[in-house]
């Protein structure tokens, strides 16, 4: 298996219960170079999710490593409102654990499914590649699922299977279960590859949006000089209003449609209008300048 250890030292790892996070708990405790700390995020969304907090806090015993949890009661939350507290919880417990890095056991399956449905939502570039940089470590994103499952076999691990993997209905699951199996190994090693492609040209750009972004900032935020917006494209718009956003609330989604009408709004807007990007953000204008504000 192709998996990118992370260096020596102290992680958070995230683990579920199931096949592929128990996969990454076997592979990094045996590595024997690293100090784990075991934690698990229960969502609260199904009835029987107590019974996988026991689960993984007996496996963290047989490997003689610290568990941590949390429960939250989500109920009928969507996915990317439970993601979102599930990574608030897992950061704020590697700062209080002194973790180098939380550590997941996405793999690339996970990658080819999350990109196809962000296209299909239509987040950007970043979304079409995600995954791929950020402050959570994936070693396991150049292996597949059934790499991970042959492995787990061998190695006669134990896993708790999540019944909601099975309904159809969900956009994942659908696409998992009824359309990737048609691919081809060739087309999902293309595309794959065109992902690790457009992850380094996202880090290219980000890295020249954070240049900007310092020239920029104010108290409240990042303000722009109107000459500045007008020599920008829409899409060029489009990235620096999105990266301010990102810099003041890094938990922010904006889907292309929501920011091409802010592109928009910066471009056109008379002075003292404003536009909210979510609650607690706002693109203001100004005679002289374009704003991106937390309020």
């Amino acid at each position: 298996m192709n998996i990118h250890w992370p260096q020596p030292g102290r992680y958070l790892l995230a683990v579920s219960g199931g096949a592929d996070s128990m996969a990454l708990l076997d592979l990094m405790a045996s590595a024997g170079r690293y100090e784990l700390i075991v934690a698990h995020f229960d969502h609260g969304i199904r009835d029987d999710s107590a019974s996988d907090r026991l689960f993984v806090n007996g496996a963290a015993r047989r490997y003689d490593l610290p568990f941590v949890y949390h429960t939250a009661a989500l109920g009928r939350a969507s996915e990317a409102v439970a993601r979102a507290a599930r990574h608030s919880w897992l950061e704020q417990t590697r700062a209080e654990r002194q973790a180098g890095a939380v550590v997941t056991g996405h793999h690339a399956d996970d990658l080819l499914e999350t990109s196809l449905l962000n296209l299909a939502r239509g987040t950007g570039r970043r979304g079409l590649a995600p995954m791929q940089s950020g402050p959570i470590l994936r070693p396991l994103l150049s292996v597949t699922r059934a790499e991970l499952r042959d492995y787990a076999a061998q190695h006669k691990l134990v896993w708790r299977e999540d019944p909601t993997n099975a309904d159809a209905s969900n956009p994942r699951n659908f696409l998992r279960h009824e359309l990737l199996p048609h691919a081809t190994p060739a087309w999902r090693e293309r595309y794959l590859g065109q992902l690790h492609e457009l992850s380094a040209i996202n880090q290219r750009l980000d890295a020249a949006l954070s240049k900007t972004l310092k020239t920029h900032r104010i108290n409240a935020g990042f303000s722009f000089p109107r000459p500045l917006i007008r020599e920008l494209s829409l899409p060029e718009t489009s990235e620096l209003l999105a990266a301010a956003a990102r810099a003041l609330d890094p938990g922010v989604q904006l889907e292309d449609r929501t920011l091409r009408e802010l592109a928009l709004f910066a471009k056109t807007a008379r002075p003292h209008r404003h536009r909210l990007l979510r609650t607690g953000l706002k693109v203001q204008s100004a005679p002289g300048t374009i704003s991106v504000l937390a309020f």
